[in-house]
């Protein structure tokens, strides 16, 4: 699950139980302030009524100027309760003596089937004026906001439970999405990977059974001149050297894909470029170069892969162009990436050949071939260069006729 899901479901929880708890809070609160109000009401009157001198006639105008309906009865010391004012309160036992000392301090709230508010006052010869308040509207009402909040909360449930769904299923699909394209990836990274296998089989092959044969015709004292044996020590060799640059490119290929970033320093970019461009005007003296290299442009990364990068783009240069054929060279700053360009004026590549990228051991044309002594691997270890700076290396046509390289890295 995402974390902005797993965020969102318990940010949904909690204010589910916000709402829950928070409104029983308040609806408690609220029956408890009605009750306690009522009960300073009663306690008020029942002062008024103990500090009068006729507290029976007292007790009757208070009853009468109450805010709502009261019932009044006179309690004899054997227990005898007569009805002085009648209300929605019917009370037909004396209260128990405990009860009654409690009223008698305090207004209690009798509970039960009718509650309602009692308070007792003391007359002389321990006789009592019993005061009864009714609470229904208040127990009402309270009945009616828990409810309320049930609803309330049954609600907040269900448009929590649907909006988990579906950023859980959205979630899903995301996961599902993600393990298809892993998935294909893998494939694709399988796939690329048998077929670079078979090719560096075939190139390796190739060699091997040439020398093979040369060394069967050697060592089988078959009868040949100086000139056939000088011929074939001559093929060994050189086939010994193609494998030997074979090997060496794909151990190059493999210390390129075992770099990581955690050992990448600030690289001087454009003091790499200004000495390649350099290195290709040494060598070659009647090429016409022009460059465009901004100045500090600054990348993180390894130096020597990014030198062995520039390296390569330079010698496939020197390889594959006629010694005259012009290059220009630019490096600039293009938001936060550094964007190289290397364009030749050579024969550049067959047309599919840019649609296809860089694919392994591919030779793009016969300009490209063996004869010119390479493995094939230089674009494919230039790109694994490029990719493990977090760059990209696209081929294009050049403006000059030619091929160009453009080159894109994270600035530092």
């Amino acid at each position: 699950m995402k974390l902005i899901t797993k965020y969102t479901v318990a940010g949904i929880l909690l204010l589910a139980i916000a709402v829950v708890f928070g409104g029983y809070s308040l609806v408690e609160s609220d029956y408890a302030n009605r009750i306690s109000a009522q009960k300073t009401s009663l306690n008020l009157l029942a002062k008024k009524v103990e500090a009068s001198a006729d507290p029976l006639s007292s007790v009757l105008l208070a009853a009468d100027d109450y805010g709502s309906p009261l019932t009044v009865m006179f309690l004899t010391a054997d227990g005898t309760l007569t009805s002085m004012v009648e209300s929605s309160v019917q009370i037909n036992t004396p209260p128990a003596h405990s009860l009654a000392v409690r009223a008698s301090q305090n207004a209690i709230l009798i509970s039960g089937k009718n509650p309602y508010l009692l308070r007792l006052v003391a007359l002389k010869d321990t006789d009592f004026v019993l005061v009864a308040s009714d609470v229904d509207n208040i127990v009402v009402d309270h009945e009616k906001n828990l409810k309320s909040l049930a609803l309330m909360a049954l609600i907040a449930v269900v448009v929590g439970g649907l909006i988990i769904t579906v950023l859980v299923r959205l979630d899903l699909k995301s996961v599902v999405r993600s393990l298809r394209a892993s998935a294909d990836q893998e494939r694709d990274t399988r796939k690329s990977m048998q077929n670079f296998m078979g090719d560096a089989s075939h190139e390796l092959r190739t060699p091997l059974t040439v020398i093979k044969g040369y060394a069967e015709m050697l060592a089988g004292g078959q009868q040949a001149d100086e000139a056939s044996r000088a011929k074939a020590y001559q093929r060994i060799v050189e086939q010994v050297d193609r494998m030997d640059q074979t090997i060496g490119s794909l151990l190059e290929l493999a210390e390129v894909g075992s770099v990581s970033s955690n050992s990448f320093e600030p690289v001087d970019l454009s003091a790499l470029v200004e000495q390649a461009t350099d290195d290709l005007a040494a060598i070659d003296q009647n090429r016409d170069i022009a460059r465009q290299i901004a100045p500090g442009v600054s990348v993180a990364g390894a130096e020597e892969l990014l030198g062995r990068l520039l390296n390569n783009a330079i010698g496939n240069i020197h390889r594959h162009t006629p010694a005259d054929a012009a290059v220009r060279v630019s490096l600039a700053k293009q938001g936060k990436r550094a964007v190289l360009c290397v364009e030749d004026a050579g024969p550049g590549l067959p047309g599919d050949a840019y649609a296809k990228g860089i694919q392994g051991f591919q030779r793009f044309d016969s300009s490209r071939s063996r004869a010119s002594g390479g493995t094939g691997l230089g674009m494919a270890i230039m790109n694994s260069i490029v990719e493990a700076h977090d760059g990209t290396l696209l081929l294009e046509p050049s403006e000059l006729g030619g091929l160009r390289l453009k080159i894109s890295l994270p600035l530092n």
